[in-house]
């Protein structure tokens, strides 16, 4: 497998860390590095999975809870300073709208009226003829 070209920033110290690992190790630089990350994630994996149950909480928890959560105070930090409306500072979970809920005006569906006859068209065809412009594209005609 091809190894992707993209640099890391990192002190000058670490780097000869890395040389020297790598030579002792008889890897390649980048070998030593995935393998230390992977590593890392793996003696973390607990850790990782408790901040992301956090940031969850506080993104279900609405406004408040988020912005607290962002910002590193408590929620009663955020009232405090009136960070947010009275009204958004309850728990809630979040609605999810269908895509017809979410982009169209009530009653009509995200492709049109509720009826299923297809509107009459008051434009005649064109040729689908490429000769007119090579920018166009068939389903544009």
């Amino acid at each position: 497998m091809a190894r992707a070209q993209s640099p890391i920033k990192v002190h000058e110290a670490t780097k000869e860390k890395v040389r020297y690992a790598a030579l002792m190790s008889g890897l390649q630089q980048a070998e030593l590095v995935e393998r230390a990350v992977d590593e890392y994630v793996e003696r973390h994996r607990e850790e990782f999975g408790r901040r992301m149950e956090r940031a969850h909480e506080a993104l279900l928890g609405g406004k408040a809870s988020t912005l607290a959560y962002a910002t590193g105070v408590s929620e009663e930090d955020v009232a405090r300073v009136g960070g947010v409306a009275a009204a958004q500072t309850a728990s809630r979970k979040p609605r999810r709208a269908t895509s017809n809920q979410a982009s169209s005006p009530k009653g009509q569906s995200a492709r049109g009226s509720q009826s299923s006859a297809p509107a009459p068209s008051k434009t005649s065809r064109k040729s689908t003829s490429r000769s007119r412009s090579s920018t166009k594209r068939p389903s544009d005609a």
